[in-house]
Parts: C-alpha cells; sequence; structure tokens
C-alpha cells in the first residue's frame, strides 16, 4: 500500500544551516579504554575487560578478561546512590560523540552530555511506541515541588525506536550544543542536541533543552563539564568510545565585492564582458543581488581572515552552477545541477581571497546558492544570506506500508556500498520485514517498525530506483545459503562455486501470502522463505532441501560475521554480538561454527538423505 506523506522538514543539504549534520568535519579523539585513566575517581564497580556477551534472555553481562571494554558490575545494594556513577577527566562544551553500548534484559543507564542533560539508556526492545523513558530519549527534568504524576517534563521520545534485543552491541552519536553565557554569567542561549542518532537512525534533531535532567551530576548550568555515565540504574557495557570537541568557530568575508552579469549562460566560458551589468559591495554572498533569476552570473570576490594553520573545509550548494577559487587556485568547478561539493585545504594563518561564482540558466527550478566554510573539530559557517539559499518546497515522502497481509516490493536497493539490482522487499503488518535479493538467494537486511521509503523510486523520474527501510535495518552479507564441499570438512567458501548454476524459478504464495522463493542449483532444488517468529520479536527462515549432488558434501549456511559464541544449547550470537540466531532444539544435528575466510560462519550439515529441512530464526 502506497502512502503519501508531505515532510515538512526535508532537503536538509540544501536548507540554509543544516550544512554541519551533513558534512561533518570532526577529527575524533579515542578515550583510552586499556584502564580506567580516563575517568574521575571510578568505583569499584567499574573494570576494564575484553569483551562481553549473554543472550537476550540473560540479566547480566559475561566478561572475559583484556582490555578495550569498559563494564558496570551493577551492584543492586547501590541501586539510586549515585557514589558509583562515572566522570571523564576531561571536559567539554560542544562536543560530538561516538560510542557502543550493551546492555542485558531489563537494565538501564545513561550517558549525561555536561554531567547535566541525558541521553536514556534502557532495554526498550520491540517497545512501540517508544516513551521518554525508552532507550535514546531525551530524559524529563523533574520538580518534585509539582503535584503528584506531573513532576516529569520536558522529555523526548525518540521519533522510533531503534533499538536492538539485550546484550547486542548497539551505536550511539550524540552532537551536543552547550549553553552560552554572558560576561556576567547570564545565559544567553540554552543547551542543545543537535543531533542524535541511534543504530543508523535520527531520532532527535535541534531539541532545546531548558535546564539539566533529571538525576544529573549538576542542578546547575555550565559552559563545560564532564561525560557522565550512570552506573546505579543496572549493568551496562561501552567500547570504541571518541569524541570531538568543538571550536567556536566565527569567520566573516572583508572587503568583498560583487560583479553582475545576465544572460543565457550554461557554462562559465560563456560570460563575457559585454554581458556585464553592474557591481558594487555585499555583506555576504547574496544571488538575490541578481535582476533575473534565471539569466544570471554572480562572481564574488572577498577575503577571510583565519586564524590558525590547519585543515579547513569548503562547501559548495547550488541549484544551477558554481566554482570556488582560494588565492586563485580553483578548487571546485560544479557539473551538475544539484549535486553538492565540498573540499579540504590545509591553510596558513592570516587573510585568504575567496572567489565564489554562480550561473543560471533556467527557469523550471528556485535559484539559490550557498558557501560553509568549516574548521577541522568545528561546525561549518554559512558566508551567504538566508535568501541566498531558501529551502526547496517539501519533496513527498512516498511510504509503503503492509495492510492486512505481507506486502511485496520489487526494487533496487544499496547492499555494502552497491546498488543491487533484484531486491524484493516483503513488510509484515507485523512490522517485522526483510529484503532479498533474488539473484544470490541471500538475505541482505532486516529491519522492524514501518515498512519502506519508496521516494526514489517513484517521485518525480524516480530515476533511482532505489528503495530504503523505514526502520533501522541490520545489514546482512547477502551469500546464498548452501554451499557445496568436497567433503564435510573442505573449507566453507565465500559464495557459491559458480553463481551462474543458481537458477532462480520465481516465487508462490502460502496460505497466508508469504512468498516462497523457488530456486535451482545444479541437481540441487530448494525453496526459501521467512515468517516473523511466533513470539514477534524475529524473523524466520525456513530452507528446504531436494536432492543432492553425488561425492559432494551439502552445508547449509545460517549467519556468518567476525567471532559466532554459543550462547545456550540453541542459540548463538553472530558477528560479535551484532545479532542472534535461534536453532529449535531437536535431536538432529546441530550448527557448527567453522572458518570462512577471514571470518566465520554458522553453518549446518544437510545429511545424506534427499530431502532437507533446515529452520532457524534470526533475532536482532
Amino acid at each position: 500500500m502506497l502512502k503519501e506523506i508531505l515532510l515538512t522538514v526535508v532537503l536538509a543539504t540544501l536548507i540554509q544551516g543544516t550544512a554541519q549534520s551533513q558534512n561533518r568535519f570532526y577529527k575524533p579523539t579515542a578515550l583510552t579504554l586499556s584502564d580506567l585513566s580516563g575517568f574521575k575517581n571510578p568505583g569499584s564497580n567499574w573494570k576494564i575487560v575484553g569483551s562481553v556477551s549473554g543472550g537476550f534472555d540473560d540479566t547480566t553481562l559475561k566478561t572475559e578478561k583484556g582490555s578495550g571494554v569498559l563494564v558496570d558490575e551493577y551492584d543492586p545494594k547501590k541501586k539510586y546512590t549515585g557514589d558509583v556513577n562515572l566522570s571523564t577527566t576531561f571536559e567539554h562544551g560542544d562536543i560530538f560523540v561516538s560510542l557502543d553500548f550493551m546492555m542485558p534484559k531489563g537494565s538501564n543507564s545513561g550517558i549525561y552530555l555536561q554531567g547535566r542533560y541525558e541521553i536514556q539508556l534502557f532495554d526498550s526492545w520491540n517497545v512501540n511506541p517508544p516513551h521518554s523513558v525508552d532507550c535514546g530519549s531525551i530524559y524529563q527534568r523533574w520538580d518534585d515541588a509539582k503535584p503528584e504524576g506531573k513532576q516529569g517534563y520536558e522529555g523526548h521520545p525518540p521519533r522510533v525506536n531503534a533499538s536492538r534485543a539485550p546484550n547486542l552491541w548497539q551505536h550511539l552519536d550524540i552532537e551536543f550544543k552547550a549553553p552560552r553565557f554572558d560576561p556576567s554569567g547570564k545565559k544567553i542561549s540554552p543547551a542543545q542536541f543537535v543531533s542524535v542518532s541511534l543504530n543508523g537512525i535520527v531520532i532527535h534533531e535541534n531539541v532545546v533543552l531548558t535546564g539539566p535532567t533529571r538525576a544529573s551530576a549538576f542542578n546547575d548550568e555550565k559552559a563545560t563539564g564532564p561525560l557522565y555515565i550512570q552506573g546505579d540504574h543496572g549493568p551496562v557495557a561501552f567500547r570504541n568510545i571518541s569524541y570531538s570537541i568543538l571550536d567556536d568557530f566565527h569567520i566573516n568575508f572583508t572587503e568583498l565585492n560583487y560583479e553582475y552579469f545576465e544572460g543565457n549562460f550554461n557554462d562559465f566560458t560563456k560570460v563575457q564582458q559585454s554581458d556585464f551589468v553592474r557591481k558594487g559591495k555585499a555583506d555576504a554572498i547574496d544571488i538575490k543581488l541578481a535582476d533575473n533569476p534565471s539569466k544570471l552570473c554572480l562572481i564574488f570576490t572577498g577575503k577571510v581572515n583565519f586564524k590558525e594553520t590547519t585543515d579547513y573545509q569548503f562547501i559548495v550548494k547550488k541549484i544551477g552552477k558554481a566554482k570556488l577559487a582560494i588565492d586563485g587556485e580553483e578548487v571546485i568547478r560544479t557539473r551538475e545541477l544539484f549535486d553538492d561539493y565540498e573540499v579540504t585545504k590545509k591553510l596558513p594563518a592570516g587573510d585568504h581571497t575567496i572567489t565564489f561564482s554562480y550561473l543560471k540558466d533556467f527557469s523550471w527550478a528556485p535559484t539559490g546558492a550557498g558557501l560553509y566554510i568549516g574548521k577541522l573539530n568545528a561546525r561549518p559557517q554559512a558566508m551567504h544570506t538566508a535568501a541566498s539559499l531558501p529551502p526547496l518546497p517539501p519533496t513527498p515522502l512516498i511510504e509503503v506500508e503492509p495492510g492486512r497481509e505481507p506486502e511485496r516490493v520489487r526494487s533496487f536497493m544499496e547492499h555494502h556500498g552497491k546498488k543491487k539490482t533484484h531486491i524484493i522487499s516483503v513488510g509484515d503488518p507485523s512490522g517485522v520485514h526483510y529484503a532479498y535479493d533474488l539473484d544470490q538467494a541471500g538475505l541482505i537486511q532486516v529491519w522492524k517498525g514501518e515498512f519502506l521509503n519508496a521516494t526514489d523510486m517513484w517521485y518525480e523520474r524516480g530515476e533511482p530506483q532505489i528503495a530504503k527501510p523505514m526502520g533501522s535495518p541490520l545489514v546482512l552479507s547477502g551469500i546464498a545459503p548452501l554451499a557445496l564441499l568436497a567433503t564435510s570438512n573442505s573449507t566453507l567458501p565465500d559464495t557459491l562455486d559458480n553463481i551462474k548454476d543458481l537458477v532462480y524459478k520465481g516465487y508462490t504464495l502460502d496460505a497466508k501470502h508469504d512468498p516462497v522463493f523457488e530456486y535451482k542449483y545444479k541437481d540441487i532444488s530448494f525453496t526459501d522463505s521467512f515468517k516473523p517468529s511466533a513470539d514477534g520479536k524475529g524473523l524466520t527462515r525456513t530452507i528446504v532441501v531436494t536432492g543432492k549432488p553425488t561425492g559432494s558434501s551439502l552445508v547449509l549456511r545460517l549467519g556468518d560475521g567476525s567471532i559466532i559464541k554459543t550462547v545456550s544449547e540453541n542459540l548463538y550470537a553472530v558477528d560479535d554480538q551484532r545479532y542472534y540466531i535461534s536453532f529449535p532444539v531437536t535431536g538432529k544435528s546441530k550448527p557448527a561454527v567453522v572458518a570462512a575466510g577471514k571470518q566465520q560462519a554458522l553453518t549446518w550439515d544437510a545429511g545424506a538423505n534427499g530431502s532437507s529441512t533446515l529452520v532457524y530464526t534470526l533475532y536482532w
């Protein structure tokens, strides 16, 4: 079912002031996790270990010796005491933070920017809709003086629930803008979460904070403060913690002049002196200085003073064509009419001459152009007026959603940096969805929540023909599920030995209208099908194989990744705790973890019979 929604904030790459979220120019500093030296007076509950693991029903974390992982060995006797929370030795104002975290079933923690403003960490697996206490939320402020039930206020739930299952690694990115104060200490602008992403999905943008959230380390507001992690609510682990402390970067043009030419210019070589109309001074790049928005060329030349020698970033956004020169050297010349361009250049401190040129010779699209300049570890600054780069009209989000039965959509889809051309996406009314490569018989990604963004398939010309998951996808290898080995001990190949021998025979629909994909591979016939698991938390795959070539051992591949661990008799944690595979407990043979190139694979021997059936479930 197609559903068209007008977005109120879209095309962010063309909207004034949004360059920082699209073109981050940050060099991260890794927080040392070989010891606890990066933290102030850590309590005995905080440990450095080599790895953590567990299953989705486990309420604790299993640890192994080593380094690289920070873990809270939570003591229930210390619940809500506060003295086992953890602060970094460094303090920050504006900052970008990136980290992985893991928490067991039912656990609760949080990370506070400046020790004051909390992003909640919580076991929110399959919660729908999420609330302001769920994972990724900006936690409530609190006032005990308010009436019962109304003490909590200004909490912000995530836009969608992008949480993973307990004891899986999850990824969090936070961009934070600190409050500003005048020389007397009076707050003149509030703290702000510029962007928060959970497992690759933006869940907050530009959320203003009027004050510290509940259970913060400090009740006041300051220009700086530490990162602060809750350790008194439940067990939690962290790894790959990095941060970029951001400079408060401001620059302006000096001696900015412009020249205006009018005519039908489709290239800068077409602009002649005879087309000259006027020249003058400007405070910033402003396309509105042109009289004719469809037949113009504007050339701006001015000086910018850079305070330090470092790398600088230049971002050109426009509808039309543009070029940029720095000290007489052309560094950007655009060819496409809509694409953004950026370049990084190391410049010495001092004055530099910037020349920005723009032309447009058509009336069928809005006129707009702008230039952003950024410094390493600073947000890019607009060198143009707001009117020079106006927002485009809203683009419709064309969403496909299942009705009373599964919805099927054929499309292209990006997978590991490549455009796959034979993809079918299947959306289930339960909210468990998947995308399948018909050319490879490979599962490429699974997700939950809303189904499919088909805007690039249907809006205007729909040239990209790319569909995108609406939820946070778990991206899988997409490798065909079967392999023929000379012996059961032979090395597992990365893919089928000859993909040309794999013949797709189409699909049929079962009684519930789920597709059953049919294939033939050499002397083998097999079907492949998927359904939401009985508990509604995962996706169950069924592969039925008929026939077995003489002289070969048939092995079915369930999953692959860097590390595969056995969690329990029927549960495996795949790709270093990125997702789970549950294999039914039966009297038949169990899966085996084998080497597959530089990785590991979970495989099942199909046996010597002419027919075999494999059923397993993915949880994430």
